[in-house]
């Protein structure tokens, strides 16, 4: 039945040579089989949730998810606040200490400056059903951390390090229709 239907549209468009503008009908049902905002549950900050792009079971799903994580990450250290990022990495233990010490340092009213992370070159995918590992060559820029009044802690300064082999251990979570990590290394 679709070879005909195809076969009529192709027979249709011959015949009339294609000379006419004509405007495409949008009334066709969607064959797009990602998920839509209203199919999803809000995942992430409400100010910065996962995009719809991330929450797509397959390995390009993954990469934007990991690009996301990475992005929130700097986010997050700027405010500083963890919840987030337990929140998208409950059995993640780096990411769990991660988040602790960003409250931790809310909670003593300390400033993050610097420290972003960023990804160098083209990153490395292995997808298998319901997992991914994500690995990719990470940049962070020089860091310091200011105490409540806003005298610089020398103990918490570093320089900016290049080439960290870094990568995350994304698994799939049906409840949430979204990747999570399971495990993060930075360099």
């Amino acid at each position: 039945m679709r070879g005909i239907v195809v076969g009529l549209l192709v027979g249709t468009a011959l015949l009339s040579g294609c000379s006419q503008k004509t405007e495409a009908n949008d009334t066709l049902p969607s064959t797009s089989t990602a998920p839509t905002a209203e199919d999803l549950p809000q995942l992430g900050p409400a100010d910065f949730p996962v995009p719809d792009e991330a929450r797509t079971k397959d390995a390009a799903g993954a990469e934007a998810f990991a690009r996301y994580y990475v992005e929130l990450l700097n986010r997050q250290q700027a405010i500083p606040a963890g919840q987030s990022l337990r929140d998208l990495g409950p059995d993640c233990q780096d990411c769990l200490a991660i988040a602790q010490r960003l409250d931790e340092a809310a909670q003593a009213g300390q400033r993050i400056e610097g420290g972003e992370l960023s990804m160098v070159g083209e990153p490395g995918i292995t997808f298998r059903g319901d997992s991914a590992n994500f690995n990719f060559i990470a940049r962070i820029e020089a860091v310091a951390m200011y105490d409540s009044s806003g005298v610089l802690m020398p103990e918490s300064q570093y320089e900016a390090e290049d080439r960290l082999p870094s990568g995350f251990e994304l698994v799939w979570s049906p409840e949430d229709k979204s990747w999570l990590v399971s495990g993060a290394f930075i360099g």
